[in-house]
């Protein structure tokens, strides 16, 4: 008689053409084309839990699928985070930020299930000697860039939304290296977004602790390079991360207008890209009286 369990996992097997072929799970396949933000967050929203019921199955691939939906979700609950700090609703943006910092923490876990299977070391990514971590960073593959980046990146903005916490903060050690491994192994990887965590790296801390505007400019430009100046986020970086650090309050107005004037299409088959970086844009945009000193924005 075969184990329930076993049975289990060949009934998912042979129902996985059907799930994914279902409505929901082919538009969260085709979702990067999507301009409308609320159907993208809607979709995510409605497909978390059949990517996470698929996962179960052990496949590697559909394990980092789940790892990105659940750090794609939590950038929604991030900006609802946003407009509630933005309109003094402390008690909302608090349980937005609780909110985030689980969905981030699920895609660690999703992404550190995929990157464990190329190297046991990964189980314990924040508490692994670092000798040890660093060593497990240089064996890994091309194949695995997309749990690395997916574990780095859910790790880097629970640290963010959790800067008063020390023992969060102490983990970006472990977050950079990983993010530069990204870098060596496939740059291009995701319109280049490793070069974006850079940017904040460098662009959003005082000099006295290794802040550089510069260099964040210069990761800035790298992305640019990668998609031929049609990722707009990257210019939403070069205002929140370059200008506005060094008060330019020119180039972090003509920054953000250019992703506003922008035609929704500038990069076919990534309209949801461009549609978020055009929502941000707009709320950061709405925010410059309180970044710039109104003396500075008159001249």
């Amino acid at each position: 008689m075969l184990d329930n369990k076993f049975y289990f996992r060949i009934s998912l097997l042979l129902l996985l053409p059907m799930l994914l072929g279902g409505c929901g799970l082919a538009k969260l396949a085709r979702i990067q084309g999507e301009g409308d933000l609320t159907v993208v967050e809607a979709t995510l929203e409605g497909n978390i839990g059949t990517l996470e019921n698929l996962s179960k199955i052990g496949n590697k691939n559909l394990i980092i699928k789940t790892a990105r939906a659940y750090s794609s979700y939590a950038g929604f609950i991030e900006d609802k985070m946003e407009e509630a700090e933005i309109a003094g609703d402390y008690e909302t943006a608090d349980e937005m930020r609780a909110r985030a910092i689980d969905h981030y923490k699920r895609s660690e876990g999703y992404a550190i299930k995929a990157l464990a299977k190329s190297d046991e070391t990964f189980k314990e990514i924040r508490t692994a000697d670092m000798a040890v971590f660093e060593k497990a960073l240089q064996k890994l593959k091309p194949k695995d860039v997309e749990p690395l980046f997916w574990a780095a990146y859910s790790i880097a903005r629970g640290i963010s939304l959790q800067k008063d916490d020390p023992m969060q903060v102490i983990d970006l050690a472990r977050v950079e290296l990983m993010m530069g491994r990204v870098l060596e192994l496939e740059e291009n990887f995701y319109f280049g977004s490793a070069h974006l965590f850079y940017a904040v790296y460098y662009g959003d801390r005082a000099p006295s602790i290794g802040g550089d505007p510069e260099k964040a400019k210069e990761h800035i430009a790298h992305v640019d390079e990668i998609n031929d100046g049609k990722f707009l986020m990257s210019k939403l970086y070069l205002a929140r991360y370059y200008a506005y650090p060094k008060q330019d309050v020119t180039l972090f107005k003509e920054s953000l207008q250019e992703i506003l004037d922008a035609p929704a299409d500038i990069y076919p088959g990534e309209e949801a890209a461009t549609s978020l970086a055009k929502s941000r844009a707009k709320r950061l945009l709405n925010q410059i009286d309180d970044l710039f000193d109104p003396e500075m924005e008159e001249e």
